[in-house]
């Protein structure tokens, strides 16, 4: 599986709406890539933000690079 290699505009995604605001629940994307999931800007209850701890944790944890493997073109 092909990866994305962006390293700019990285934002921290909830894998689950309602799977709490641990980093296991974190996924670092970038924004083109955050913009393609299917929960991205749709209506509902949006969870909590993370951390500012959680979100320094998930974009060491990725190398800070997007952690997208789509390979359906997210940008």
């Amino acid at each position: 599986m092909s990866r994305c290699t962006r390293t700019r505009n990285l934002e921290v995604h909830h894998i689950r709406r309602d799977g709490g605001n641990g980093l296991d629940n974190a996924k670092v994307l970038c924004q083109p890539c955050h913009a393609n999931t299917t929960s991205y800007g749709t209506q509902g209850n949006s969870p909590e933000p993370f951390s500012q701890e959680t979100k320094d944790k998930a974009l060491k944890r990725s190398g800070y690079q997007c952690e997208c493997v789509s390979n359906s073109g997210c940008h």
